[in-house]
């Protein structure tokens, strides 16, 4: 059963800890951290993807509960962006502030920007949010996306060249990139403009490159490593599609992949971040309220129960990583992980913004889950 105290306080966290910035004398203004070091008792990397999720969130706080102060958070962050892509010519991956700043671009955080100038747009209706995602999509669609509907992933402003590192996951061609088609359905729900619907469902096609026969996403082409968080992502995607084009095929290979991740819920109640992988394991609290979100958005579309059972066991597990520590710069937080070391499994003491964020709504619509439907739902999806 959940405890409405824990959604309260899980909101009191992402919105009043500090996690976004709020001094508006600082030059980061609006910027959103990417964790909060419990044991270092310091904020760290302001995260420009994380950012635009947080512009979502904010739309999703605001339709839920109608409050202006949500709005303001969400343009303050969506200026900061702005602000950055100004500066750089294009979404960096991040603030050092110690550090210098590699100037390379994601595809990936690129979409999830352009998502939340979208949202932002969609809160304030101010004309400038839609231009600059219309801006980053075009960008997208001109430099990144290929004709078979994979997106290549990382552009070296230095350099002006994309590039990929085969020693990092998020640094290749993946199945997470189905979900940079979401902002250009939402974007093609504005405008009505044929390319963006065309190019959306030119890369949510690509699902076929990387689901098996078991119902499972691999996360690169042509390799069996499984990525449960990326595999969320491109499910995402495809419930998103779903909603915008009631393309059976997206459905049914999100309720295949969505039968392959509950026959993998272990014992206490979790599922692995990592499949196939001899030296990664973590349990993370990202990737179960991802999947907790998924299984949700499926029952409605068919109005049935079927992963109810398992929406409860992976809440169970969720709510251990809430941070019960007092003190507004972590009570309500979501830990990230719990990560396997020689001495058993360990919680990592950062307090996660994205784990957070989509904890957030997956305890919400938990909570609220007899009387949601999909296609309300589906839109407030980040």
């Amino acid at each position: 059963m959940l405890n409405l105290n824990s959604i309260e306080s899980l909101k009191n966290w992402v919105v009043h800890s500090g996690l976004q910035i709020n001094d508006s004398s600082n030059v980061h203004f609006g910027g959103v951290y990417s964790f909060y070091d419990e044991k270092n008792q310091n904020y760290d990397f302001i995260y420009p993807e994380i950012t635009g999720y947080y512009i979502s969130c904010m739309r999703f706080l605001q339709t839920t509960f109608h409050d202006q102060k949500y709005v303001e958070r969400a343009e303050s962050a969506a200026l900061w962006l702005m602000k950055l892509k100004n500066e750089y010519g294009g979404i960096i991956q991040g603030i050092k502030t110690q550090n210098n700043n590699q100037q390379l671009v994601y595809s990936f955080d690129t979409g999830i920007c352009a998502k939340g100038f979208l949202d932002c747009y969609e809160i304030t209706k101010k004309n400038k949010f839609l231009e600059i995602s219309k801006n980053l999509i075009n960008w997208i669609i001109d430099e990144a996306l290929e004709s078979d509907g994979t997106i290549k992933p990382i552009k070296n402003l230095k350099t002006g060249k994309f590039e990929e590192d085969k020693n990092s996951w998020y640094k290749q061609k993946g199945c997470l990139h189905i979900k940079t088609s979401m902002p250009f359905f939402h974007l093609y729900n504005v405008t009505k403009e044929p390319l963006f619907l065309e190019k959306a469902e030119l890369i949510c096609n690509t699902f076929t490159k990387f689901q098996s026969k078991d119902g499972s996403l691999a996360l690169h082409l042509k390799d069996n490593l499984i990525h449960l968080h990326s595999l969320c992502y491109a499910l995402e995607g495809l419930l998103y599609a779903y909603h915008h084009t009631k393309n059976d095929e997206y459905l049914i290979a999100c309720k295949n992949a969505i039968n392959w991740c509950a026959k993998h819920i272990q014992n206490d109640h979790s599922v692995e971040l990592w499949f196939n992988s001899n030296f990664q394991h973590s349990k993370t609290s990202y990737a179960i309220a991802q999947l907790i979100r998924l299984m949700i958005l499926i029952d409605k579309i068919s109005n049935t129960d079927e992963n109810k059972n398992n929406i409860i066991k992976l809440n169970s597990f969720l709510q251990t990583l809430q941070s019960q520590s007092a003190g507004i710069k972590t009570q309500g937080g979501y830990y990230e992980e719990f990560f396997k070391s020689f001495l058993g499994w360990k919680k990592r003491l950062r307090v996660n913004s994205w784990g957070s964020m989509f904890a957030l709504q997956a305890l919400f619509w938990s909570k609220n889950y007899e009387s949601l439907n999909f296609d309300d739902s589906i839109t407030m999806l980040y």
